[in-house]
């Protein structure tokens, strides 16, 4: 079996040693390359064509969002999870909107950013629960509006989906609770996005808030 290709892209050595030495663990995992800023880990990443790049947003030369945004531009399918000491909602919204999978934060614990990797790596998205906590309590606490669209109506399968989303299950994790296959899950999620009108989990999680659908 080949082993996953993993590329780290940060600007301090102490954290890049960290995260080879977590990822040193599992042995079908492999760091092909370091980048210490922002246009090596470009560089670094069209050479070496990894399986998927953890990146920091902030680096010298360019930073992760827009190294990020480079990559996905052309590379739609390409695997990135953020890994950054900022855990404010505005990062992270835009780092979604490139079509980042992942997204830990430092202080969080090392099973955080394995759990991140292995979900990501099987398709699915991960967001910490720090990051989670972040963008919830936002919108939790901005007043609700009203639907603007009255067709938008969710079924109670679909309130389901959405409620457990939001306490970052995966998708297969969501199937055991709901006693349902994953890849019924999955048909969910891209109905929900597909009606509500958003990309990705997150921005599911806040439409439906903003709206008051639950």
């Amino acid at each position: 079996m080949c082993k996953v290709e993993i590329l780290i892209a940060d600007d301090h050595a102490m954290i890049r040693q960290g995260v080879r030495s977590l990822l040193s663990r599992n042995s079908q995992w492999n760091v092909v390359g370091e980048s210490v800023n922002g246009r090596e880990a470009i560089q670094h990443f069209h050479d070496l064509r990894p399986d998927l790049m953890i990146l920091d947003i902030s680096m010298p030369e360019v930073n992760g969002m827009e190294v990020a945004k480079h990559i996905l531009t052309g590379n739609s399918d390409a695997k990135i999870i953020i890994l950054s000491m900022y855990n404010d909602d505005d990062y992270i919204s835009k780092c979604l909107e490139h079509g980042v999978r992942g997204y830990v934060v430092k202080s969080e614990t090392g099973d955080q950013l394995e759990e991140a990797v292995q979900t990501v790596l099987r398709g699915d998205c991960y967001f910490s629960s720090e990051v989670q906590k972040s963008i919830l309590k936002h919108y939790s606490g901005n007043s609700r509006k009203k639907a603007t669209d009255s067709d938008i109506r969710l079924t109670a399968r679909e309130v389901e989906i959405v409620q457990l989303i939001s306490e970052g299950l995966t998708n297969q994790e969501m199937a055991d609770r709901l006693f349902i296959s994953a890849r019924t899950v999955e048909t969910h999620r891209a109905n929900l996005m597909k009606k509500v009108g958003v990309k990705n989990a997150i921005e599911l999680v806040k439409k439906v808030d903003q709206l008051g659908l639950i």
